[in-house]
C-alpha cells in the first residue's frame, strides 16, 4: 500500500506544479512522470538497505516545492489538523504547541483551559515518547501522528525537564485527547480608559465575528474614541477572513483586494461581505516581521485607503496566494496560485517566483494612498511610524535571547518550584550568571576575556617575554573584574524579557501578554498617536 500511494501521489503532485517550458507541458509532464516513477521504483526495490518509500517520497516532494516558494507544501494525513484550524478554530489533540529547539521536540506552547495545562505540561519541557514510541529528534510534524486522534482515547507523555545545574528530570504524564478550541483574538483590553486593544492571532474562518462581537462589545460598556488592532507575529490564515476584518472598518461596496493568477479569466476582485462596526473610529494597527498574508492583506489595504496609521516593523512580504488541492489518499497540495494586489494597485511580494528562476529581490516600486501618500511595492508592508522591537537590544541581551539561553534558563530555574517566587534582581542574575557558567556559556557572553586568556596560554606555551605576559595577565585581570557587571549593566533591557520567560512557565501566553503591555513600546508608540493627534497627522499628510 505505501509502495502504491507512492506511485500514485507522485505524478498528481507534478501535474500540480510542473513549469511551462518550451516543449509542449503535458508531454513534458508525461515523460518526467514516468521517469521519476521508475526511478523511485527502482530505488525502493534495489538500493543496497531496505528504504522508507514514504520518508524517501517526503524528502523529494519537501524538496521539489521548495525551489518553488517557501509556502507550497505537501500536507499528508498527519498534517490535516491545520485545515481544522483554519476552518472551525478548534482541533483533536493534547493541547500543547510543539517545535524542535536545541534538535529536541520541545513545547512551546500550552493551552489554558485543557489537560495538558491541569497536569503541569511547562513551556521549555521536552518531549522524548508518546506512548512507546520515542519523539525526542523528530519534527513537530511528525509528532502530530501520535497525539491526534478521536476525543476520549488515552495518550502517555514522557518529558524531559532541564534542571538547573544540569540533567533532566524524568515526568510521566497521562492524559486524554479532546477537542482544542483556538481563540483568534486572546487579548481585548480597555487601555487609557477609552482606547480598545484587541490582539488577533489567527485568520479563521470565524475571525470576523469574533472581532466584530469585541469590538461591539467595548463599545458597549464605555465610549471607545480608537481602537488598536494588534496583528505581530500573526502568520495568516484565510483570505476570505482577512477581507471581512478589513470590512469592519470600511464603508460597503470598496474593492478590498484583487488576486490574479496564470490565467485572467480566473482574476478575482474580493469585496468584503460583511456590514461595518465602524468607518470612522481612529484605527493603529501594528505589525513586525513575522506579520504575514492575511495580516499583510489587513495592514495593507487599511494603509492603502488611509483608514489607518501602521506601527511597528517591516512586515514579512508574502503577497502570494494558495490553493488547496486534493490528493489521493487523504494527503492535499498546499500550492501558489496567484498573486494579490492592494488598492493602490502595490503588490507585497518581496522575493519574485519561482525563487530558482529568480535569485534576486525585485527593485521597490511606489504607489500612492488614497490621500496621496506614497507607498513601496515588492517589500512587504512598511509602518507609516516605525518602532524597533529585538533588534534594538544591547548585543549580549540580544544573543542570550536568541540562542535560547533565557529560555533554558527559565525552564530549569522554574522546574523547582511549584508555584513562581519573586526574587531580588540581583539574585536573578547571579543565578543566571551561575547556569551559563554551569553549561559552558561564560565565554561567549566574555568572548574578549576568553580569547585574551587563550592568548595568555599560548604566549606562555610559546616562551613569549615575561614583560609581555604579566601585561596580559593585567589586562585579563581587569577584564575579570568588570565581568560580573556585564548582565547588571544591561539589566534594564534584560529583566523584563527573563520576567516575560519566567512567567510563561506559570500563567497561559495571554495573560503574559497582557502583562506586558504597559512596557511594549510599540503599543506606547501607537497609544501615543492616538493621544496627540499625530495619528490624523499622519494620513492627512502627502507627498508630491
Amino acid at each position: 500500500m505505501r509502495h502504491r500511494r507512492l506511485l500514485w501521489i507522485l505524478p498528481a503532485l507534478l501535474l500540480a506544479t510542473v513549469l511551462l517550458a518550451q516543449e509542449a507541458p503535458y508531454l513534458k509532464l508525461t515523460r518526467v512522470s514516468e521517469i521519476l516513477t521508475a526511478l523511485l521504483r527502482t530505488v525502493i526495490t534495489h538500493y543496497v538497505e531496505p528504504i522508507d518509500a514514504d520518508e524517501l517520497f517526503r524528502a523529494g516532494v519537501d524538496s521539489l516545492l521548495r525551489r518553488l516558494d517557501p509556502y507550497s507544501y505537501f500536507i499528508d494525513e498527519e498534517g490535516s489538523d491545520e485545515l481544522d484550524i483554519l476552518s472551525t478554530g478548534a482541533y483533536v489533540g493534547i493541547g500543547i504547541a510543539a517545535a524542535v529547539r536545541d534538535s529536541m521536540l520541545t513545547v512551546i506552547e500550552v493551552h489554558p483551559n485543557t489537560q495538558a495545562w491541569a497536569a503541569g505540561i511547562r513551556v521549555g519541557d521536552r518531549i522524548y515518547k508518546v506512548d512507546s514510541a520515542v519523539v525526542l529528534h523528530r519534527s513537530s510534524r511528525e509528532l502530530r501522528r501520535y497525539t491526534r486522534g478521536e476525543p476520549g482515547t488515552p495518550i502517555v507523555l514522557w518529558l524531559l525537564r532541564q534542571r538547573l545545574w544540569g540533567g533532566y528530570d524524568t515526568l510521566r504524564i497521562q492524559l486524554q485527547r479532546e477537542e482544542i478550541r483556538l481563540r483568534a483574538l486572546p487579548i481585548v483590553e480597555r487601555l487609557h480608559d477609552s482606547i480598545g486593544y484587541i490582539r488577533l492571532e489567527r485568520f479563521s474562518r470565524r475571525a470576523p465575528e469574533e472581532l466584530r462581537q469585541a469590538i461591539q462589545q467595548l463599545l458597549s460598556q464605555a465610549p471607545v474614541r480608537a481602537l488598536v488592532l494588534d496583528l505581530r507575529d500573526n502568520p495568516g490564515g484565510l483570505l476570505d477572513a482577512a477581507v471581512n476584518v478589513c470590512g469592519l472598518f470600511l464603508p460597503p461596496d470598496i474593492p478590498i483586494v484583487t488576486v490574479r493568477g496564470r490565467d485572467p479569466q480566473q482574476d478575482r476582485t474580493y469585496y468584503a461581505y460583511t456590514s461595518p462596526v465602524s468607518t470612522e473610529l481612529p484605527l493603529v494597527v501594528l505589525i513586525n516581521g513575522r506579520s504575514a498574508s492575511a495580516s499583510e492583506i489587513v495592514a495593507g489595504v487599511l494603509q492603502d485607503l488611509d483608514r489607518a496609521v501602521l506601527v511597528g516593523e517591516p512586515s514579512l512580504g508574502k503577497g502570494v496566494v494558495q490553493t488547496m488541492f486534493p490528493m489521493p489518499y487523504g494527503t492535499s497540495l498546499r500550492l501558489t496560485t496567484a498573486r494579490y494586489f492592494m488598492p493602490s494597485g502595490r503588490t507585497i511580494q518581496k522575493q519574485p517566483l519561482p525563487e530558482f528562476a529568480h535569485p534576486t529581490a525585485a527593485p521597490p516600486q511606489y504607489y500612492r494612498t488614497r490621500n496621496g501618500r506614497p507607498v513601496v511595492a515588492n517589500s512587504g508592508i512598511l509602518p507609516d511610524t516605525i518602532v524597533s522591537g529585538a533588534d534594538s537590544l544591547p548585543l549580549p541581551v540580544r544573543w542570550l535571547q536568541t540562542e535560547g539561553w533565557l529560555g533554558r534558563f527559565a525552564t530549569a530555574y522554574a522546574a523547582s518550584m511549584p508555584t513562581l517566587k519573586s526574587l531580588p534582581p540581583s539574585e536573578l542574575l547571579y543565578q543566571l550568571e551561575r547556569f551559563l557558567e554551569v553549561h559552558g556559556q561564560r565565554d561567549r557572553l566574555y568572548p574578549l576575556t576568553h580569547t585574551l586568556r587563550t592568548a595568555l596560554q599560548q604566549a606562555e606555551d610559546a616562551s613569549v617575554a615575561a614583560t609581555s605576559v604579566r601585561q596580559l595577565e593585567r589586562l585579563l585581570q581587569q577584564l575579570q573584574r568588570e565581568e560580573p557587571s556585564l548582565l547588571r549593566r544591561y539589566q534594564t533591557e534584560l529583566l523584563p524579557i527573563l520576567e516575560r520567560e519566567l512567567l510563561l512557565r506559570f500563567l497561559p501566553r495571554a495573560e503574559v501578554l497582557r502583562r506586558s503591555l504597559p512596557r511594549d513600546p510599540q503599543l506606547q508608540a501607537a497609544l501615543e498617536l492616538l493621544e496627540n493627534y499625530g495619528y490624523h497627522k499622519i494620513l492627512a499628510t502627502s507627498s508630491k
